[in-house]
């Protein structure tokens, strides 16, 4: 292998996991006076795009980061000080706008979120690059990273994806190709849904004996409000129920309101992917989510000015594979590094990146980048309050697809048990929860699938070859035979699929690159791939 870069430690994906993990790195390298090159690639055109969270932070993690952060004068830090959530509630909203306030006292611990603080972690990452380049870290956009390169057993690092080529993949005047990027350690940290980590557990055989990952996927807008609003300032909306069938509460998930700032809210709707319905429109949800009484008298005179998509891993404890092989070590939500009882995953992601960097440390030092050689940032990892959170909620997601039908009338009194099975929890796959059974959903209200989309600013250059594909066209049909719908025309945040007299149409531009299509496609028949670096939503605060 001829390298074209080299770079000492490379991270994959500039969100909070590998940004703290570059940070800490190079302050424990400055610290010793090495010289090794740390380096953080993101194939969004500019950092915070394509990062989307409804976060409400508990940052006591930065603490340990960078002491004294506090005291910054950055807006960032200014603004996420200000926002610190002082009123905190959980809502179960009933048919007919009836919206029933749960008791804080009857409320389990874990939900509790008086003292966090609300932040937008697009805004976050450009706070955290500047601390990273102030450092010495290397912070590249642009670039997509589309293959893991490995020599001898050891991941030696990754090949970029090609530039410039047009729909049938041929070379045009500005083609650039793909290079070659080797390092001493790779770092993965691209997020939920991580093509290239996926690639390394495979390869290294890292998720033998674990449970399939489980996915939610996230539909949230932005709305900005009027002056005078019924919202306010530093308050956290978590809602249970409606717009679920009050008779069929078999998805699980739920709503939430957070307050940006005095005028802005962030309203998100959260569904479980195991969903059985073959017509169920995330996108359609949220707008019925906003038509409940109690929703609509909040957001009353907003203004949509923002939306997006994302997939969360919500499989927990027995769906993380192995973090480490030769070469490699896996962070954040490519890990799975997410706890659905505490609705949160932020804080867990940075204290990965910490610990990677500093097991990273140590392989530097002793020059051995082998798998145990790193096997060290799993221990931190054990040790720390991340494994301990997400083990107290091992069978979470699980005992709410055990329920069935019943959804939460049986889930939820079985989460409080649900850490004293004494035994693992079986899953299935996502796709596998799909059957020929129908929503029936029809909701004109609020605002159109690709209206939406167009408040994300996803863009993708229309000369270029799809980075989505089936892998047999043929398929299609029959899968529209089989549930009566092409689910694929339902599921997806962003209507990249439509389908007219069994033809398929295909609106690649429209991605959000949540991939919801890769888990939910009931046949597995979608290929995504990740497309030419700078492409995809243009993400400012969500």
């Amino acid at each position: 292998m001829k390298a074209q870069n080299k770079a000492g430690v490379l991270f994959i994906g500039a969100g909070p996991a590998s940004l703290a993990g570059a940070i800490k790195l190079k302050q424990l390298l400055n610290q010793k006076e090495r010289n090794e090159s740390v380096v953080v690639i993101e194939k969004a055109d500019k950092l915070g795009q394509h990062t989307l969270s409804g976060a409400v932070f508990e940052a006591e993690v930065l603490d340990e980061l960078m002491p004294g952060w506090r005291e910054s004068e950055h807006k960032f830090v200014t603004k996420m000080l200000a926002n610190r959530v002082e009123r905190d509630e959980l809502v179960f909203l009933l048919s007919g706008g009836l919206a029933i306030n749960v008791p804080e006292i009857l409320v389990p611990s874990p939900m509790h979120h008086k003292g966090n603080y609300i932040i937008s972690v697009s805004e976050m990452v450009n706070w955290l690059e500047g601390v990273a380049r102030a450092l010495g870290v290397e912070v590249y956009t642009g670039f997509a990273a589309k293959e893991v390169v490995v020599e001898d057993n050891f991941v030696k690092g990754v090949k970029l994806g090609e530039k410039g080529l047009d729909k049938d993949g041929k070379p045009q005047s500005n083609y650039v190709p793909g290079e070659i990027i080797e390092a001493k350690v790779t770092v993965f940290g691209e997020g939920s849904l991580g093509l290239l980590s996926e690639e390394v557990v495979k390869r290294f055989s890292l998720g033998n004996s674990r449970n399939p990952q489980a996915y939610s996927v996230g539909v949230k807008e932005v709305i900005r409000l009027p002056e005078k609003n019924n919202f306010g300032a530093n308050r956290v909306i978590h809602t249970m129920g409606f717009p679920n069938k009050l008779l069929t509460p078999d998805v699980f998930g739920g709503g939430t309101m957070y307050s940006l700032e005095a005028n802005t809210v962030a309203v998100a709707l959260i569904l479980a992917l195991d969903w059985r319905y073959c017509d169920l429109n995330p996108q359609q949800e949220l707008q019925v989510f906003k038509s409940h009484r109690f929703i609509r008298g909040l957001i009353e005179g907003g203004e949509v000015v923002g939306y997006g998509a994302k997939t969360l891993p919500e499989g927990g404890y027995y769906s993380i594979p192995e973090l480490v092989t030769n070469g490699a070590v896996i962070i954040g939500d490519a890990a799975g590094l997410t706890n659905a009882k505490k609705l949160k995953g932020l804080h867990y992601a940075i204290k990965s990146g910490v610990a990677a960097a500093e097991a990273i440390s140590g392989a530097i030092e002793h020059n051995s980048f082998s798998k145990w050689s790193l096997k060290e940032y799993e221990d931190r990892l054990a040790e720390s309050f991340v494994m301990k959170d997400i083990n107290g909620a091992r069978n979470y997601r699980q005992v709410f697809a055990k329920a069935g039908r019943a959804g939460v009338y049986v889930g939820a009194p079985l989460t409080f048990v649900q850490q004293c099975i004494p035994f693992r929890l079986g899953a299935k796959p996502d796709y596998e929860g799909m059957r020929k059974s129908k929503l029936g959903r029809k909701y004109d209200g609020g605002i159109d699938r690709l209206t939406d989309v167009s408040f994300s600013g996803t863009d993708h250059r229309e000369d270029e070859p799809s980075h989505i594909t089936f892998l047999d066209p043929k398929e299609c049909k029959p899968c529209g035979e089989k549930y009566g719908c092409h689910p694929c025309e339902s599921f997806c945040p962003g209507e990249v699929y439509k389908f007219e007299d069994y033809e398929l149409g295909l609106s690649p531009s429209n991605c959000l690159h949540c991939q919801t299509c890769r888990v939910k496609c009931p046949l597995q028949n979608i290929k995504w791939e990740v497309p030419e670096g700078g492409d995809g939503p243009k993400y400012k605060v969500m």
